[in-house]
Formats: C-alpha cells, structure tokens, sequence
C-alpha cells in the first residue's frame, strides 16, 4: 500500500520536526540580558532581589517585598553581597553575580519561586 520512499519522507519530517522544537525550546536558564538592578529599578527583578535578601536573612530589617527599590533594598543588597561574596563585591548593584546568588538562594527556598525569578534576575 505505501511505497518506501514515503515512509523516509515521513521519518525525514518526524526527525526535522523535533530538531526544530529542540532548537527553539534551548536549555532553562537565567537570561543574560536582564538587566541589572539598582536604585529607583521597579519590577519583578527588584521584588526576586528584595525576597532572597529577606529569605537569606543577609539584612536586619526585613525588605518590603514590593518591586520598588529605595534606600532600604540598597542595604539589604549590600548585605547580601558582603555576606556572599565579599566587601570588594558590596556596590549596591544586582548584576550577574549577585544575580546567581539570589537565584541560588530563591531556588533551594522554593524551586517555584526560582522558576519566577530566573528570568527577572541578570546572571553570568
């Protein structure tokens, strides 16, 4: 009833099929051109930053959770990055690396909330 080369045509376009979704799909990850965070950022980025300085405990006070970043988001974050990577590190600025410890921090505490934030938060 069906000739070959139908059936390597059909196994041809299965194959080209699920390279595409492959390639379209890429690995899971945080994106590297998020931008960096900092003073006066609004934002799903400033309320990720805000809620793994509360979830790690790195600053006194606890941060509103609120995606507004003012003086007190500033402390926390210098907290943090004292804390995590040293005081050569401590500027105030969520960039790539302070983004990865953020996102280490949210994803042990809550893989559901890694998932949220992975996008919002600039890492290496």
């Amino acid at each position: 009833m069906f000739s070959r080369p139908v059936f390597k045509r059909a196994a041809l376009s299965v194959s080209a099929a699920s390279v595409a979704l492959l390639c379209l799909a890429g690995p899971a990850g945080a994106v590297r051109g998020a931008p960096y965070l900092s003073y006066g950022s609004q934002g799903l980025g400033v309320e990720c930053a805000q809620r793994a300085v509360n979830w790690a405990n790195a600053y006194p006070v606890k941060l509103a959770e609120d995606g507004i970043w003012g003086p007190q988001t500033t402390r926390g974050v210098v907290a943090l990055q004292r804390w995590k990577l040293g005081d050569g590190y401590a500027d105030g600025i969520v960039g790539p690396l302070t983004g990865a410890v953020m996102d280490e921090i949210l994803s042990s505490q809550n893989p559901a909330m890694g998932d949220v934030c992975f996008r919002a938060l600039p890492t290496p």
